[in-house]
């Protein structure tokens, strides 16, 4: 009899061992399944940082230096046909004029610190005038487009911007995180920079970036 019930009793703690170890594989498949979701720019592991004071946190990317022209670059995102999209939020303005602007880059080459000194394109919302403008850099700056947004840009809320390239035409959209009208940006430069990578930039704020998804368009 007592041989039965220290068997039962081994059996017993087999079972529960075995129902520990299945849900400790559970829950690190979820874990992993949840890594894989956010994607391989979702932390700052293999960015590579042009001026600014660049944190990330919960896959929350931030800048809160008042720099002219930071950029937080993704070097492995190098290509021609491609968009980069992410979710940007202003969280503080340049005290003096409220002057400053956030966005995304593209096709962009040899960023170096200083403004405006890289080549590339640029899109970005500039609250102070309610507007996405579109521009392209070559150590210098020249703005291509600019469209007055649909839906007014404020600190401290999200909105969703993005920025694709194929061939020649370059396509900005951008919308608030929740409900509100999208705007929309088409340019043709005949002349266009074909190739480079895409990153984040801002210019005269503090911004955040979340979300951030590059892909091929």
């Amino acid at each position: 009899m007592r041989n039965v019930v220290s068997y039962a009793r081994r059996s017993m703690v087999a079972i529960f061992l075995a129902l520990v170890l299945a849900a400790g594989l559970f829950i690190a498949y979820r874990l992993l399944s949840q890594r894989g979701k956010s994607g391989p720019y979702a932390a700052m592991q293999g960015w590579q940082p042009i001026s600014g004071q660049w944190t990330e946190q919960g896959g929350i990317f931030s800048n809160p230096s008042y720099g002219r022209g930071d950029m937080l670059i993704a070097p492995h995102s190098e290509g021609t046909n491609y968009r980069i999209s992410a979710d940007i939020r202003f969280d503080l303005l340049f005290p003096e004029t409220h002057y400053g602007d956030a966005g995304l880059v593209i096709r962009t080459t040899d960023p170096q610190q200083g403004v405006d000194s890289y080549q590339g394109y640029y899109a970005g919302l500039r609250p102070d005038e309610q507007t996405v403008v579109l521009g392209r850099a070559s150590y210098d700056w020249r703005q291509l487009e600019s469209v007055p947004l649909a839906t007014p840009v404020s600190v401290g809320m999200w909105y969703h911007l993005e920025l694709a390239a194929r061939e020649c035409h370059l396509t900005v959209t951008v919308a608030p995180a929740g409900n509100g009208r999208p705007t929309r940006l088409d340019y043709q430069d005949n002349h266009c920079l074909t190739e480079g990578v895409a990153g984040l930039r801002s210019f005269y704020a503090q911004a955040s970036w979340q979300n951030v998804k590059i892909s091929a368009n």
